[in-house]
């Protein structure tokens, strides 16, 4: 890997329950973009906007709910959408959003030290 290109940033498995309703889509130029609007605590919320800074211009390896296979894209900044339409445990909704999708075999290819 050139010494210039970041590595591949997994989904934290703690927040992989977030993603079970993502649906991906294809532009008509081809280019593929997931998406998934979701209501969660404040401690969630904590959780995806520290993640959401850290993996900023790298690309973040997600597994949808019911794949084989991984996907491989750059990670949208969190959109709010106001209040959260259900439990009072949830503070507000929000979309968690992945542009540029690629196909990706799951396979860590990071030096390990």
């Amino acid at each position: 890997m050139p010494l210039t290109q970041n590595p591949i940033v997994e989904w934290p498995k703690e927040l992989q329950h977030l993603l079970g309703g993502i649906q991906v889509v294809a532009h008509e130029d081809g280019k593929r973009y997931a998406r998934v609007d979701i209501d969660i605590d404040p401690g969630t919320l904590f959780l995806l906007n520290d993640f959401e800074a850290r993996v900023r211009h790298r690309q973040v390896r997600i597994r949808p709910a019911g794949a084989d296979e991984c996907l491989v894209g750059g990670m949208n900044a969190l959109v709010g959408l106001g209040a959260a339409a259900g439990s009072a445990d949830h503070l507000s909704r929000v979309r968690i959003s992945f542009h540029d999708l690629l196909d990706d075999d799951c396979i860590d290819r990071s030096p390990h030290m």
